[in-house]
């Protein structure tokens, strides 16, 4: 039979688990996502410019996660995985493909999808979506 001990304990960790599983995500709002080409490296690439306040949401959400893995996603294909080195600041940023392109996706498919839904989720990495 469970000790007072066992259900204390039981009770700590179902009350700390709730803030053990909580990842934060963003959703940044598109002005425009183009398909095309790195000059340097060929690589396929979309360029996004984001709206005004997707631009600042993006650096407030980066600022306090240097060091970290996060995500970026578009209708539930999963974009980019990276360790952010510095926040992310400005209006604009670029996907490149990765060595399999974009899951299976061309560029042009997903500037397209970008623009059909109109943003992009950005969230810790492991947030199940």
């Amino acid at each position: 039979m469970p000790s007072l001990r066992h259900y204390a304990c039981a009770a700590a960790l179902a009350a700390a688990l709730p803030f053990a599983a909580h990842a934060e995500s963003i959703t940044l709002q598109v002005a425009q996502a183009t398909a095309g080409a790195d000059p340097h490296t060929n690589a396929r690439v979309v360029d996004i410019q984001l709206k005004p306040e997707s631009g600042k949401a993006l650096a407030d959400f980066t600022r306090d996660r240097v060091g970290k893995r996060i995500q970026l996603r578009s209708g539930g294909v999963m974009l980019s995985s990276a360790t952010l080195m510095s926040p992310l600041e400005g209006d604009s940023l670029r996907i490149t493909a990765g060595q399999h392109g974009f899951a299976g996706k061309t560029a042009e498919e997903i500037a397209q999808g970008i623009m059909k839904d109109g943003g992009l989720t950005v969230d810790d990495e492991n947030t199940a979506k």
